[in-house]
């Protein structure tokens, strides 16, 4: 079974933020124009979270013959406010049933900012705990969780307290055998300066829906697929000898507009050919 294609279109965020265009719905009629069948939102892309708008939403996107793979999330539970914390879980309930009434596949978490004042250990504690909470709330309503080899959301500040490898990983490890799985994103771990390869490979078994993008190394700036330095044709090696049958959605950030667009979904779809034909 090969994997399903879909888009993640963050290119877009901020000029829908500051001007509000364009607009939700124009956004889903070009994933469909793009010839996707899988549509990946930012959670700031929704404009209300009230039921009628997501009826409203779950309707376009049926209209579209789109399925919302994600809800692209970023919960800040390594703030030092406990009470900041507890809110941050709150607005994460509250997306976890947006995520629920829309039909997506699941949420994707993060573990936090990079506070200065916060030490690696209690970041970590911090952070399992909410994951965990989040995760028993979410679970019973049948959405995942993805957690993301992350290193900054695009409304944030600083960074993520577990950019490094080691700490994403130690993280993972204490949530083993709770219902959180891997959002796996390819460029992340390039742009700076580590091995994409060995972190999916500790976390494979996990990983229910990936973030396919290109960067440069040490370059924030998203590429057309094929164009920056990620190591693409080996993470997808990976994945298809691994059975991944997952979303691959392209995390679409680059600055050539729709044609960047249309050369980066011909070359994933390239890659879905070329590697899961013998799968």
């Amino acid at each position: 079974m090969k994997p399903v294609i879909g888009w993640s279109p963050v290119r877009l965020l901020t000029p829908m933020l500051e001007t509000g265009r364009p607009s939700l719905t124009t956004v889903l009629a070009k994933a469909k124009e793009f010839g996707v069948t899988a549509v990946e939102l930012h959670h700031a892309m929704l404009p209300r979270y009230d039921r009628r708008a997501l009826d409203e939403l779950a309707a376009t996107l049926n209209k579209y013959g789109l399925k919302l793979s994600m809800l692209t999330c970023a919960p800040d539970f390594t703030h030092p406010d406990a009470k900041e914390r507890e809110r941050q879980l709150d607005e994460m309930k509250t997306k976890v049933v947006a995520a629920w009434v829309l039909g997506a596949e699941g949420v994707r978490v993060t573990v936090g900012c990079a506070h200065p004042e916060v030490s690696r250990e209690q970041g970590i504690a911090w952070a399992v705990e909410m994951l965990t909470r989040l995760a028993e709330f979410a679970a019973p309503r049948g959405v995942k969780l993805g957690l993301e080899n992350h290193y900054k959301d695009r409304l944030w500040q600083l960074p993520d307290f577990a950019f490094e490898p080691e700490v994403f990983l130690e993280v993972v490890d204490r949530l083993k055998g709770l219902p959180v799985g891997i959002n796996f994103d390819c460029a992340n771990p390039v742009m700076v300066g580590y091995d994409p390869i060995a972190i999916l490979r500790a976390v494979a078994d996990r990983v229910w829906h990936v973030h396919v993008s290109d960067r440069k190394v040490g370059d924030y700036a998203h590429q057309v697929l094929g164009e920056g330095d990620v190591p693409l044709e080996a993470i997808f090696r990976e994945l298809a000898g691994r059975q991944f049958h997952g979303v691959l959605s392209l995390e679409d950030g680059q600055g050539q507009g729709d044609e960047g667009t249309r050369r980066s979904l011909a070359y994933l779809n390239a890659l879905v050919r070329q590697h899961w034909q013998t799968h």
